[in-house]
Formats: C-alpha cells, structure tokens, sequence
C-alpha cells in the first residue's frame, strides 16, 4: 500500500518574509512586480478593522460604495503594505503610492497589489515520500 503523509513543516508560514516584504511579480502586467508584505501584518490588520468600523459608521446601514472602499483600502496598502514597484513608468515613492493607491480610478492597481500581498503567504505544501508496503528492502548478498 503506498501511503504519502503532509509534512507538518510545510504549513509553517514564513513570518518574517511576509512582515518584512519581498518582491512578487504579477503576472498579468508583464515586467511589474511590487515590494509587498503580507496582509496578515498585524499593524495592517488593525488598521483595517478599524477603517471598517469608521466607514460603517458614516454610511450607517447604507451599503458602502465600491470605490470608497477600494481607495480606503488602496490608502493602507501605501501604509502598510506597499514598499516599492518596479515595471511602471514613473518611479515609487510613498507619497505617489498614496495619491495612486487611494485615488479610485487607479482600482486596478490596488488589485494587483493585493493579489502579490496575497501571494507571499501562500505556503509550497510538501509531502513525503510514498511508501511502499511495511517490510524493508531484501539485501542483496553475493
């Protein structure tokens, strides 16, 4: 019987990487790719809620609108999440980050953006080698 188990070391996330960043490209803009941490970044996940909470607040029950959320959350990307690009035209700074990511016609980046800041979480699962049977290889003797 082969039998193949998940190596419990594979699931581990990389914490470092993710808070300090790393660069992901995204491929559907061929040559960009972005300096991104995680969205998992504590600073970032409180910033987040707290942004929800204020925004709940002034729309009350009324549904937020897409645009405002994509520009709320563009403007933390910048903050927090966002550390450089390569592959545009016009070279990062913080404060054009800022105008771009909170701006909402500029929606399409803040997506890509996302995605890379998605993707350097991802895990590669591993597992072991399939095993055949119980009994261990014959010896080969002379």
């Amino acid at each position: 019987m082969t039998s193949r188990k998940l190596k419990l070391t594979s699931l581990k996330a990389n914490l470092e990487r993710e808070k300090k960043g790393d660069w992901i490209p995204f491929p559907d803009w061929e040559g960009v790719r972005f300096n991104v941490s995680a969205l998992t970044v504590p600073e970032y996940e409180t910033a987040r809620g707290l942004m929800f909470q204020r925004v709940g607040k002034n729309y009350g029950d009324a549904p937020v609108p897409t645009e405002v959320i994509n520009a709320e959350l563009g403007a933390l990307y910048a903050e927090h999440i966002l550390h450089g690009w390569e592959g545009l035209d016009e070279e990062y700074t913080p404060d054009l980050a800022l105008a771009t990511l909170s701006n909402p016609e500029y929606r399409s980046v803040v997506a890509a953006v996302g995605w890379c800041a998605q993707k350097i979480s991802q895990i590669e699962v591993e597992y072991t080698k399939a095993e055949e049977g119980n009994s261990l290889p014959p010896s080969v003797t002379d």
